[in-house]
């Protein structure tokens, strides 16, 4: 394990050199420009770039634990920034000190650097970042001082043997290096057409050879057992020389297909990253948000060393980010909370990574808190109207479970900047599945929760199995495929309503494929005695048994994804190019596995015509005129109607003379706050169910408490104020 560690290391070290040379290159550059001389404007831009530059250098160099380089890039970054303030004039001794700074960033790269020598350098330029009116003393000394520290800044750049490619060219070479598999696909296919040519051509003769001896023997016509010996004679050349394409082909081939594969693994091989460079990401979020909410929370991560393609990481860090912060959030329970259900004060969110078989990772985050209740999940399904009550009464526990990757489903209590929006695990399920993954969740109330994520390590080749259904060929993926068989019309059984088979002893539903995929049956019902071949699929919901018309078999082919306007095609996941060039669709296992047991939402129909007609009325309470306005021209100019009040006294006075559908209110006004409205709201009988949302200054954990505490719907900070969340949380709320 320190083997690794240590080669994960001088990888990220070798890393840090490129970069560095170019900003060290960089920096040069634009001090060479300014002491050519540059407009004002212009060299303010320069100036403004080269800080950019220092600030990105010395954040890389922390990344990477070199101190020394980030000392220097700070001390480079403070005058830099004096000059941006206008505090500080870059005349030629501070040109002169900020590329003796650049230079010995170069000489540090290059290991040659006395500690001595670079203490002096960072202690000049930090004395020049303080300096305003005062003459700034000059970077050249006199004898063995300005011999010393000559030699010392020399810009020195040492060899290299490894060069620093933009991602997206990275990308752009592997998809033309992918474009090679439809020329080795059909490379393929051309082998299966002359091996067809040359069994015809053998069966061809072998049936003349017979027939021949057959003239023979009965002494017909000689004539014609001359014709067959001269067919005989003609077919052979011919065979012989198909045989010999064949061997051609195969070995064309052989050399394509190890050519190509080469060359995609080794792309493939370059993209790979640690999966720390997105887990290093967590360590202080967690720390902040912990603090924030006034939780104890300690962090763990396994497996950051393990390699994955970058596509995948990059596609991962925002659900890892949904799923930890709904660990501390929802999970993780305050000091005082855990102390009294006997657990430890602190809480523990992980995220282990872990190498599966067949190319795979299992993705882990796990949390010891107060783990996802059931009856809180269909409670908050009803609220939120994604089911009646009846429905939600109706549900089993597994059932609800599965009711938290619903869009728009929250257990919090009120809506945050951190959570209550209800999309955090849709997203999460969309982005695994968007992958080819699959998502599963366990919960045990009061003791935690734990999300698992199955994912593909790199995203190679696609292979799946190629059936038909429908008269249309389709393509499934190998991984989400457990077996085939052959199923026997006496097996089906009808529950329900619905067909169903069982498999070692559990139930499993039925259905035909084309009739899920809204195709006509294009084939005629097999005989009541025929076995009809079914394709055993499992996804994170379980497993399917789809009725196909015929499986063709596995294959390989070049996978298309769709551009927009087709981003989300549901039950379909992309295109696949055959060997014949052929395309064909490749279906989206989860959406197939949903489409049939996913509870419907409520019909529009059972909306009452007045109530979808019915504009909305608003309150919008807030002592300042400014905030005032601009919420009510913003909520007006999306449709609804809006009153105002200029604070909660003038508020709570209009609510008990009016009808609203929902309050939008300030916290700090005279007379009444807005907590003091919104504990009068819910302790009102007729204005209890009145959704109140808290726009407010006030950011502290405290604060947010006080707006739990009086039973606020969502709680809105200035400071990070957004217009279109505002406008989903109102829409989601009514």
């Amino acid at each position: 394990m320190a083997d690794r560690h240590d080669d994960i290391k001088a990888r990220l070290l070798a890393i840090f050199q490129v970069e560095a040379e170019e900003h060290i290159q960089s920096l040069t550059a634009n001090l060479l420009a300014l002491e050519r001389g540059l407009p004002p404007a212009e060299a303010q831009a320069v100036v403004e770039t080269m800080f950019r530059e220092v600030h990105t250098l010395k954040g890389a160099a922390r990344s990477v634990s070199l101190l020394d380089m980030e000392a220097l890039c700070q001390a480079l970054e403070s005058v830099l920034s004096r000059n941006t303030q206008g505090a500080l004039a870059l005349d030629s001794c501070a040109l002169h000190l900020l590329q003796a700074g650049v230079d010995g960033g170069a000489r540090l790269l290059a290991g040659g650097y006395a500690p001595a020598t670079l203490s002096d350098l960072i202690r000049r330029l930090k004395r020049t970042a303080e300096l305003t009116v005062e003459p700034m003393e000059p970077i050249e000394a006199s004898g063995n001082q300005a011999e010393t520290l000559a030699t010392a800044v020399a810009p020195v750049l040492p060899p290299t043997d490894t060069i620093r490619v933009a991602t997206a060219a990275l990308d752009a070479l592997l998809r033309q290096a992918e474009d090679l598999l439809a020329p080795k696909l059909a490379a393929e296919e051309r082998v299966r057409e002359a091996r067809a040519l040359v069994e015809a051509l053998t069966r061809c003769r072998t049936t003349s050879a017979r027939t021949r001896t057959a003239y023979r023997s009965s002494r017909l016509d000689e004539h014609d057992a001359d014709l067959l010996g001269r067919l005989d004679a003609a077919l052979r050349p011919i065979e012989a020389l198909a045989r010999e394409l064949l061997a051609h082909l195969i070995r064309d081939a052989r050399t394509m297909a190890g050519a190509v594969d080469g060359l995609l693994d080794a792309m493939r091989r370059m993209r790979m990253l640690p999966a720390a460079t997105v887990l290093e990401l967590f360590p202080r979020m967690v720390r902040d948000l912990a603090e924030e909410q006034g939780k104890e929370v300690a962090w763990m991560a396994q497996g950051a060393d393990l390699e994955v393609d970058r596509k995948v990481l990059e596609a991962m860090k925002e659900p890892l980010i949904h799923l930890v912060r709904n660990a501390i959030d929802h999970g993780i329970e305050t000091p005082e909370v855990r102390g009294q259900a006997g657990k430890p004060r602190g809480g523990q969110v992980s995220v282990t990574v872990a190498l599966l078989e067949g190319n795979r990772i299992e993705l882990c985050v796990e949390d010891d808190g107060s783990g996802i209740d059931p009856a809180r999940v269909r409670a908050a399904a009803v609220r939120g109207r994604l089911l009646t009550t009846e429905e939600g009464e109706a549900l089993g526990d597994a059932e609800a479970l599965q009711l938290i990757y619903r869009s728009g489903l929250s257990t919090s209590p009120m809506i945050t900047d951190v959570s209550g929006h209800g999309l955090g695990l849709a997203i999460v399920r969309e982005r695994v599945e968007r992958l080819g993954g699959q998502i599963s969740l366990e919960t045990q109330v009061g003791v935690g929760t734990t999300v698992r994520m199955i994912l593909p390590a790199s995203i190679a080749t696609f292979r799946g199995l190629l059936l038909r259904a429908g008269g249309q060929p389709y393509l499934l993926p190998t991984d989400a495929v457990e077996r085939a068989i052959r199923l026997a019309p006496e097996r089906v059984e009808r529950v329900e309503g619905r067909e169903m088979i069982r498999e070692k002893g559990y139930p499993l539903s039925l259905t035909r494929l084309s009739r899920l995929l809204g195709r006509m049956e294009s084939d005629a019902p097999p005989e009541p005695a025929s076995k009809a071949p079914c394709v055993i699929v499992r996804s994170g919901a379980g497993p399917l048994g789809l009725l196909v018309d015929e499986i063709l078999g596995e294959q390989e082919v070049l996978v298309k994804e769709f551009g927009p306007p087709l981003v989300r095609v549901r039950n379909i996941a992309g295109a696949g190019l055959l060997g014949t060039g052929q395309l064909v669709l490749i279906l989206r296992p989860a959406d197939l596995l949903r489409s049939i047991r996913e509870t419907p939402p409520r019909s529009a129909a059972t909306v009452a015509p007045q109530e979808k007609a019915r504009q909305p009325v608003l309150l919008v309470a807030d002592d300042s005129i400014t905030t005032r306005m601009m919420e009510k021209n913003l909520l007006e100019a999306v449709g609804y109607q809006v009153r105002v009040a200029v604070d909660g006294m003038e508020a709570w006075t209009l609510l008990k003379s009016e009808a609203f559908d929902l309050v939008v209110s300030d916290v700090d006004m005279p007379r009444m706050d807005g907590l003091e409205l919104t504990a009068r709201i819910r302790a009102d009988r007729q204005l209890a169910d009145l959704p109140v949302v808290l726009v407010t200054a006030l950011e502290t954990r405290e604060d947010k408490e006080r707006g739990i505490e009086v039973g606020a719907n969502a709680y809105i900070v200035k400071s990070s104020f957004d217009q279109s969340n505002l406008l989903e949380i109102i829409r989601r709320l009514l």
